[in-house]
């Protein structure tokens, strides 16, 4: 049976419930219900063909799942019969699957009958607003089967207008070359939204920004930039720096995910000319920006960033970030999550630290041991996710109360670089304490210490300077040990005189 067949099961799953190969009987397929969103390839393509059916109801399939899915349906033995018999009902009775098929699945049906079914078809997954690199893809897809008259340097297809956007299957029928051809600078800054909102494959979103360009040769203003959507990520370091964006409206605007993700350069840029503006990242702005695009400005950009800024953002994911970059904002944070670690409520200290949480990548070895005594349980993300020269300056018994509750976690991430590292700098006897089956620890150097054979031996301790508010005493332990020929001497052990000593310390105390 082949390996990582499930994504989130074991192949055990499986073979409880009577499925000992990668054939699934349809009962078999009946009971796994939607279990059968994480089956990979072989199963689809070798079970009963009613799998089809089961699938309709995941949310989501690999490259794998849905060429497997693909290619039981065009083998004809599934419900819909041979591609010979398909029609447009069969698109309408596979659900979202059709999303997910590639030009091979779609040239089975004429032009017309694509058309119709994709206008009920696009309005829905606009509606639903599905993911751009799945519009994306299906359209492309769709594009493989379009052919350009050979040498048609103009407009052939039909002119495009406002009537022809608000077919709910534009922008269906056209290539991008008949898209350039067909689209006017005068129609597109006339109808930017509707545009934006159905183009979604990258070379008809260039012709886009390229009349764009020619309606507005002095720079797209603020109103416009705003409503490029994902447009905008097709737009290079040239057309950004004609844009306007003097706006908090159109920064935010033009960081919404659900366009898809900046390059870093990119995002440095827009952030740039905004603040070039007489503007500042407030709170509003760095929950605009979110994690991965704060993360691409510079250091200096960053140390700008006031207390109350950080205090009135949402959550940050801070992971891309340098380390330099996390040290700034992790100041920046204390200030605005002050926490004193002599203050013994532990609710207030326990608040301050879900508070810096996403910041302590950026945090000092004093914090860390700080929240270490205070039971804040850090999860085993956070924790993997200090400066590493922080966590390997950690103790067995420091990393035990950070982590607190979550101290387990801490072996299904022994494999993880840091945590190695960790280890390797621990002795194994300390290790062992924590009773998580931890290996790769140092071996301990022997503390005992052997008398001549032939005489007497004896070890004085390093005199110690113990300190009270009152006094100052000078304090030595001898540990004498007397041997016999032939016999083995023995010493105290360290724990012995530190115990000596503090006891020593206590009667000072009370004298």
């Amino acid at each position: 049976m082949p390996e990582n067949v499930f994504e989130y099961s074991s192949n055990c799953e499986l073979i409880q419930q009577g499925i000992r190969d990668t054939t699934i009987s349809r009962p078999n397929v009946e009971v796994l219900g939607n279990m059968a969103c994480i089956l990979d390839r072989p199963y689809i393509q070798n079970s009963d063909p009613e799998i089809i059916e089961k699938m309709k109801n995941c949310n989501d399939f690999s490259d794998a799942q849905s060429s497997a899915m693909q290619t039981v349906l065009i083998q004809g033995n599934t419900k819909y019969g041979p591609p010979s018999r398909w029609r447009r009902k069969t698109l309408n009775d596979l659900g979202i699957l059709p999303l997910y098929f590639s030009h091979d699945f779609w040239r089975r049906f004429n032009r017309r009958t694509q058309r119709n079914f994709l206008k009920k078809f696009l309005r829905s997954l606009r509606r639903r607003k599905t993911q751009k690199r799945k519009m994306k893809r299906l359209f492309r897809q769709l594009m493989r089967g379009l052919r350009t008259k050979r040498g048609a340097n103009e407009c052939t297809v039909g002119n495009i207008t406002r009537v022809t956007i608000s077919d709910d299957a534009f922008p269906f029928g056209y290539d991008a070359t008949q898209f350039g051809h067909c689209l006017s600078a005068q129609v597109v800054k006339e109808n930017l939204a509707s545009l934006t909102e159905k183009v979604d494959v990258d070379e008809f979103q260039r012709v886009i920004l390229d009349r764009l360009d020619e309606a507005y040769p002095s720079g797209l203003p603020d109103e416009q930039v705003q409503l490029l959507g994902s447009v905008s990520r097709v737009a290079t370091t040239t057309d950004l720096s004609k844009w306007n964006i003097s706006s908090p409206d159109t920064l935010a605007a033009l960081m919404n995910s659900d366009d898809g993700e900046w390059e870093p350069d990119m995002s440095k840029l827009i952030v740039t000319k905004f603040l070039s503006g007489s503007n500042s990242l407030n709170s509003s702005e760095l929950n605009f920006l979110g994690g991965p695009n704060l993360c691409a400005l510079d250091t200096s950009t960053l140390t700008d960033i006031s207390s109350d800024s950080i205090k009135g953002a949402d959550s940050l994911d801070l992971s891309n970030c340098t380390t330099e970059k996390k040290k700034v904002l992790f100041e920046t944070a204390r200030q605005a999550f002050p926490v004193n670690f002599q203050n013994r409520d532990s609710d207030d200290t326990l608040t301050s630290y879900q508070l810096l949480e996403p910041y302590l990548g950026g945090a000092s070895i004093d914090v860390i041991r700080g929240f270490s005594a205070c039971n804040v349980s850090m999860d085993i993300e956070t924790f993997i996710g200090l400066d590493e020269p922080v966590v390997l300056d950690l103790t067995v018994s420091e990393v035990s109360g950070l982590l607190g509750s979550n101290l387990p976690d801490l072996a299904s991430y022994e494999n993880e670089t840091v945590v190695q590292n960790w280890i390797s700098r621990q002795f194994q006897s300390q290790l062992d304490t924590l009773d998580l089956g931890l290996t790769g620890g140092r071996a301990e150097a022997a503390t005992t210490a052997s008398s001549n054979s032939t005489g007497n031996a004896t070890t004085a301790a390093t005199p110690t300077t113990v300190t009270t508010a009152t006094t100052t005493v000078t304090t030595a332990t001898t540990a004498t040990t007397t041997a016999s020929a032939g016999n083995k001497g023995s010493s105290y052990s360290l724990p012995f005189i530190f115990l000596m000593l503090n006891m020593a310390f206590i009667k000072i105390q009370i004298v």
